[in-house]
């Protein structure tokens, strides 16, 4: 039997646990997308239950649905266009004025509504009372209790939607705007029916509030007599936004009065006591270094640890294909082998340290710390030309650029996100770091480890001089404040932080392997076309070509297809180069101290470390960004300072008497 779909949209402000209830609900059935056509990330989840099926859109984070960002108009427009069949708004109990205020809008926009009051043991933790019955019945709207963290609640959840859904008879209490309540109803008569799906009286409240997006809307669906007597309505008093919102506020306190009732002296809560010294200047900023450096460690540590078993494995995986593919042809065989598997063993061979990273991103997001480090950091970001919240993605690029590049997303301003995702090129990722590793210790034994440490300053210093040149060439912008509700602290739930994990390890690997398995392939081909052998190959001709270029730096044609080669995966220029040399790994060290100078290696390695991402981060950029032009811009930038910088440090070794 077929099941009845319900359409639910999942609503609330940021930090009340709506994502958490949309988890909760959904567990694995679940999948994540983009907005057509924008960069906030889309979750729809299913739920069946008895002859339904509750089809969950778990909207951004908002406090209104106001034109002020992105995500408010995504969730508005969702709400009117989509009409969805029931809006569950989740609120936090201990937080009602607040979080109430979205709910007076959404009242404007569907009378389909519930409210699951969630985190109800914080409301009595403390110590708040709250007479739900009676909230209930003064808003006219069903209100469910829950506790998302721990799974109380939900099922309930779930039947007061399928309740509603079938009975369709919920009228919420209506909002009285005093004496705006003439120019509402002047507005409304001039306006045209179903004005693109909105409500009348909707529209006519959003232009008393100076909505842009509403007021563009008008201008240009209605006729120059009608817009010039409506604007006339609305601009006639220029302190109409602040009318509506103390209405609303006003209906809010009408509401509350009586039903919740506060201890007058409240205790001073866990989170507040943590943060007098963890959102400190100073002490806030100790913890936050100590943090990541032992995130750091740990997750470099446990890769090691994990590292040679999963490469094993791989390797192991590589041979069985192989043996499996013993009836194709040796050329067809040795591309999907050597070529296509190679690619994405790669990626794969990252997958426990982009695991471990992840996991403690996930404990930290879990615990409330994240909103935090964020917090303190922002002073240290402002000085690099970064928002606050850039830390997190610039610390996760450590491991690997393509979820840095995803986590970008966490930024709201646009301008911010790409900023950002350019500035990501320049953080050395593991495979970046393996390749200087290797070089630093044929070249530099005894200085190794303090010229690895200078490349993470020039890595560093390169985030802060383009950051300041982006920010005032390019995307010229001001800085938004950090404004940003700090969240309770909290002990993870096991089963959100593994099911977080898996949502990112998912979307990592099929990002990265997709687009690694069909540009390995064309490398190999291209290593082995015409004739088999690479040094005549159409890649070595391209690498003769480039080599032009690259003759300033010392670079011959052999290492600039490694740079070439290193597009496809940063440790590719490594295996590249001992097939060119037709030598082994371990012989390829000695040979080239016999080939390149000392300066020629250096610089090799800072311009490997400063150029182009690899494919599957470029590959990133364009599924987080929608825009080739930025894509394009992101690669031409990085490989035209790489070259600047390495250019320079090449003459300054020189004059320094360097070889």
């Amino acid at each position: 039997m077929e099941r009845i779909k319900i359409r639910v949209a999942l609503v609330g402000n940021p930090n009340v646990g709506k994502s958490t209830v949309f988890n909760q609900l959904t567990g694995l059935n679940q999948h994540t997308g983009n907005w057509p056509g924008k960069t906030v990330e889309k979750k729809i989840g299913y739920v069946n239950k008895d002859k339904y099926i509750l089809e969950i859109t778990d909207l951004p984070g908002i406090y209104s649905l106001t034109a002020n960002s992105l995500e408010e108009v995504i969730s508005r427009e969702f709400i009117i266009k989509e009409k969805p069949d029931i809006v569950i708004l989740i609120v936090d109990a201990s937080a009602l004025e607040r979080n109430l205020y979205l709910l007076s809008q959404l009242r404007e926009l569907t009378p389909n509504i519930i409210i699951g009051l969630n985190m109800i043991d914080i409301l009595k933790m403390k110590k708040y009372k709250l007479d739900i019955k009676k909230l209930e019945e003064r808003l006219k709207i069903p209100i469910i209790p829950t506790i998302a963290s721990k799974g109380i609640g939900l099922d309930e959840l779930v039947n007061k939607v399928i309740e509603v859904y079938e009975e369709d008879n919920l009228n919420p209490i209506g909002i009285h705007y005093g004496d705006l309540e003439e120019d509402i109803k002047k507005i409304e008569e001039i306006l045209p029916e179903n004005l693109e799906g909105y409500p009348k009286r909707w529209i006519a409240l959003k232009l008393l509030e100076n909505d842009p997006i509403i007021i563009d809307l008008c201008k240009n669906n209605l006729s120059k007599e009608d817009w010039e007597k409506i604007k006339e309505i609305f601009e006639k008093n220029e302190n109409n936004p602040i009318k509506v919102a103390t209405a609303r506020y006003n209906f809010i306190k009408k509401v509350l009065e009586g039903v919740l009732e506060k201890p007058e002296k409240q205790a001073i809560s866990w989170t507040e006591k943590l943060d007098e010294y963890l959102t400190h200047p100073f002490w806030g900023s100790i913890f936050a270094i100590l943090i990541v450096t032992l995130i750091f460690y740990l997750s470099f540590t446990l890769n090691d640890l994990l590292s040679e078993p999963v490469d094993g494995l791989l390797s192991l995986i590589g041979d069985k294909l192989s043996s499996l593919l013993f009836f194709i042809p040796n050329w067809w065989r040795e591309l999907l082998i050597e070529g296509v598997w190679q690619g994405v063993a790669t990626i794969l061979s990252f997958t426990p340290l982009i695991t471990i990273f992840f996991f403690f991103l996930a404990l930290m997001e879990g615990s409330g710390y994240l909103a935090r480090l964020a917090f303190v950091s922002d002073g240290l970001m402002h000085k690099l030309g970064l928002h606050g919240k850039s830390l997190i993605p610039l610390v996760i690029s450590f491991g690997c650029n393509v979820p840095g590049v995803m986590a970008t997303r966490t930024l709201e301003d646009e301008k911010d996100r790409i900023l950002l995702i350019i500035l990501d090129s320049f953080i050395p990722c593991v495979p970046r770091i393996l390749v200087a590793s290797f070089f630093l210790s044929i070249f530099f034994p005894r200085q190794a480890f303090f010229l690895l440490i200078f490349l993470y300053f020039i890595s560093f210093f390169s985030i802060f001089i383009n950051g300041k040149i982006l920010r005032r060439r390019v995307l010229k912008s001001t800085f938004n404040p950090l404004l940003m509700e700090l969240p309770i602290y909290k002990i993870p739930n096991p089963k959100l932080v593994l099911l977080y994990l898996w949502d990112k390890l998912k979307h990592f690997l099929e990002r990265a392997g997709t687009i690694m398995a069909l540009l390995s392939g064309t490398i190999w081909i291209l290593a082995h076309y015409p004739t088999g052998d690479i040094q005549n190959s159409i890649l070595a001709q391209i690498g003769k070509f480039f080599s032009i270029f690259m003759k300033p730096m010392g670079f011959n044609w052999e290492l600039t297809v490694g740079l070439l080669s290193g597009f496809v995966a940063k440790e590719a220029s490594l295996s590249t180069l001992s097939a060119i040399y037709g030598v082994s790994s371990n012989e390829l060290g000695s040979l080239l101290l016999k080939i390149i100078t000392t300066k020629t290696a250096f610089s090799f390695v800072v311009f490997q470390l400063l150029y182009i991402p690899c494919a599957a981060t470029v590959a990133t950029i364009y599924q987080e960004t929608k825009s080739l032009k930025w894509t394009i811009f992101s690669m031409i930038y990085s490989l035209t300072y790489a070259y600047i910088f390495t250019f320079i440090l090449y003459q300054i070794l020189s004059i320094l008497g360097v070889v």
